[in-house]
């Protein structure tokens, strides 16, 4: 190997991306990982999921639990004088815990010898890759450059006012009231964290009932857990007009033909994502996208260009931390020359919502089965 050429080069250092270099890198393949520099010194090492998703969140979450239960202190046989709680100091407890896994990961990659290159990476070919104006060839490149949270036609995120997950977990005092857009997992954890610090919370859902995806009993289980806890809940429900001041934001919505509007302090997005794969020159190799700029692949995570792979979030298939591993680790055994086992189908993946209470679930729901003329059984 050449100070600038590599068996395999990963584009993204998010949790599929660390963990295919890692992977390489265990079974003798020279490996570069690139990630864009932030300024910490080690990058953002981790993606989203590491930095501004799932394990800050989860702290947080944890925060809100603790929190819950302090609220009855009787019930756990505490007596309380002056009890309170702040935000402020619950956010930065959870950028420690975030920035500690970060330090991590780069101890991880200098352990397996992995070359970290800093900067945005551009595709020349399906052999080399432009970072800061420098040129690093590889016999094979993975692509996991993630995606970032989804705007709306009338709700474009400002980071003020509207707010996506990035901007909620950094909120170091509490909105006094919420509107939450997307009652899928992200909207619903943090319809429970920002409750359990007091704000009015309201979820907005076009599906006619929350975290649509599940079983319909769990959406109702868990709509009246909401319910006792002060959650509002609207479902099929559409946002006609927004109509945003300096300090706050009127939504005019429908739902079950009554007009109905609210003002919020507060708006967080909840309604998907949108792939990293743009200004990547993925259109200069060709590589096939969907019509939603999701990256196509098999179940090895190959594309249509011989020797490019992609998985994590900007593949679209299913966006968990935990598949994202999956992912990395079989493009890289694949790279390798091993034989992996490759995924086909990912409904065959566990996922979770760490709402209270916190919902998990695997393979297709009881409508689904019923649908598709499987028989099946509810213990």
């Amino acid at each position: 190997m050449s100070d600038n050429n590599f068996d395999l080069i990963v584009i993204g250092a998010g949790p599929g991306g660390y963990h295919a270099a890692i992977r390489g890198a265990q079974l003798g393949l020279t490996v570069a990982i690139v990630e864009k520099d932030d300024g910490s010194g080690i990058g953002g090492l981790g993606g989203v999921c590491l930095n501004w998703g799932c394990i800050p969140s989860k702290s947080l979450l944890k925060n809100a639990e603790l929190l819950n239960q302090m609220k009855n202190p009787e019930k756990w046989g505490f007596n309380f004088k002056d009890f309170s709680a702040d935000m402020s100091k619950a956010v930065d407890r959870s950028r420690k815990v975030s920035k500690k896994l970060t330090q991590g990961i780069d101890y991880l990659l200098k352990k397996n010898k992995i070359f970290l290159i800093k900067g945005s990476a551009t595709l020349k070919s399906s052999t080399s890759v432009n970072v800061n104006d420098d040129t690093f060839g590889a016999k094979n490149i993975i692509i996991a450059t993630g995606a970032r949270p989804r705007s709306l036609p009338d709700l474009e995120i400002d980071k003020e006012i509207i707010l996506s997950s990035r901007e909620a977990l950094e909120l170091r005092n509490k909105p006094e009231t919420l509107a939450i857009i997307g009652a899928s997992a992200i909207g619903c954890e943090f319809a429970y964290y920002f409750n359990a610090y007091g704000t009015e919370v309201t979820l907005f859902e076009i599906m006619d009932r929350i975290v649509p995806k599940e079983d319909e009993e769990i959406s109702k289980e868990l709509q009246r857990h909401f319910r006792k806890q002060g959650i509002n809940t609207n479902t099929a429900t559409h946002i006609n007009k927004v109509t945003k001041s300096a300090t706050q934001i009127t939504l005019e919505f429908e739902n079950s033909g009554e007009k109905k509007v609210s003002t919020f302090d507060k708006v967080l997005l909840g309604v998907g994502i949108k792939p990293n794969s743009d200004n990547l020159g993925i259109e200069t190799l060709g590589i096939n996208i969907n019509k939603n700029g999701f990256i196509e692949i098999d179940e090895y995570m190959r594309t249509n260009v011989n020797g490019v792979f992609a998985i994590g979030d900007v593949t679209g298939k299913l966006p968990l931390a935990h598949v994202a591993f999956d992912q990395g680790i079989i493009a890289a055994e694949f790279v390798a020359g091993k034989n992996p086992e490759g995924i086909d189908d990912y409904q065959q993946i566990p996922r979770c919502t760490y709402s209270s209470p916190q919902i998990a679930s695997i393979g297709i729901t009881e409508e689904e089965a019923k649908i598709k003329g499987i028989n099946y059984l509810i213990g």
